[in-house]
Parts: C-alpha cells; structure tokens; sequence
C-alpha cells in the first residue's frame, strides 16, 4: 500500500522517498549489516582467533596463514592490508619482506588518486602468503572480545531475517491505518 494519501492535519508528500520505501530499506540495511557483521566475526576473525589459539603475540612466534591451515582468500587478503580494521590488532613480523612493488600508474589516475585519497602514491599492498602474523600483546584482549564467534550465528541471521521480514510488512500495511486514525483524532480534536 502506497502512502499517497493526503491528511488534512500533517503531510507526509514527498515526490521521492514514501514510508513503505524508508521501511524496506530499514529492513534491507539491518539484514546487510547482520550478514557482514557474521562474515568479519566468523571468516574474517578466524585469523585474529587462530594467532591466539596458537599464542602469537611476538615476532618471535608469528605465524603464516598456511602454518595456521588458514586460506589467503581475497576477503582475508583485502582485510589484512595496511589501515584495515583487522590490522588494528594483528601485526606483520616481516613486513619488509613482504611489500609487494606498486606501480604508480597513469598521470590522471594518480591525479584521480590524489584528489580522493590526498595522495598521488598507491599504498604499498602486503603479500600476505608470506607475511608472519602475530596479535599484538596488548591488543590481546580487544581482538579477543572482538572476533568471538558467540552470538554470531548464520542461524540467527536468519531467524532475524524472517522476524524483520514479518516486522516489515507488519508495518507497512499497519502505519497508513495508525496514520489515518491518528489525523482523524487530531480533526476530531480541533472540532471540539
């Protein structure tokens, strides 16, 4: 049910956007957001997990992602670069060795580069097959807390998905009516 209904005491006319629009993508947006927060926690947390499972806190005991029988898929490569959100807490023993040569491309896609980033230079990428992992000591506790699979379940996700969907058609069937009745009180109020 569209909302193109006019109320004589509020409007609610905009020629973009209607309440059944906002509702939807409330419920697409909360259901994206369930589904990579599982993602970083399971996937990509099972390094940050598996660096302190085996006890890597120093250079001395860091660990490739082949020694912790981990994958180097693109998701886990992509979130293990330079400035990333897992890199907060995981650090690189070996980092000299494992910058990968950049090269600095065209004139206007480094002219592009510097007029979003600030800088015309790419960021050096990280081999990471090779790279040596380790949690930092006193990150421990924050990629502990983190990256812990408990209440990250793909079953929860769905289970909320469907109660968002019912939550969802619930309210845009419900809301014009609650609209209706509410302009219709206030009408009846200014009568009195």
């Amino acid at each position: 049910m569209l909302l193109d209904v006019l109320y004589i005491n509020f409007s609610l006319q905009n020629s973009t956007m209607s309440l059944t629009v906002i509702i939807w993508g409330l419920y697409a947006g909360m259901l994206v957001g369930g589904i990579l927060s599982v993602y970083n926690k399971r996937y990509l947390g099972g390094v940050a997990r598996a660096l302190l499972e085996t006890e890597s806190l120093t250079p001395e005991h860091a660990k490739t992602l082949g020694e912790l029988g981990l994958s180097s898929k693109w998701g886990r490569r992509r979130a293990l670069q330079d400035g990333k959100v897992l890199r907060k807490c995981i650090a690189v023993a070996n980092a000299d060795e494992c910058r990968i040569p950049v090269k600095t491309g065209k004139k206007w896609i480094r002219t592009l580069r510097r007029f979003f980033t600030g800088s015309a230079e790419k960021k050096p990428k990280l081999d990471v097959d090779r790279a040596r992992l380790y949690v930092l000591e006193e990150k421990k506790y924050h990629a502990h807390v983190r990256y812990t699979k408990k209440g990250t379940s793909p079953v929860f996700i769905l289970v909320g998905g469907i109660l968002l969907l019912v939550i969802a058609i619930l309210a845009t069937i419900f809301i014009p009516e609650l609209l209706e009745l509410t302009d219709n009180m206030i009408s009846a109020w200014k009568d009195l």
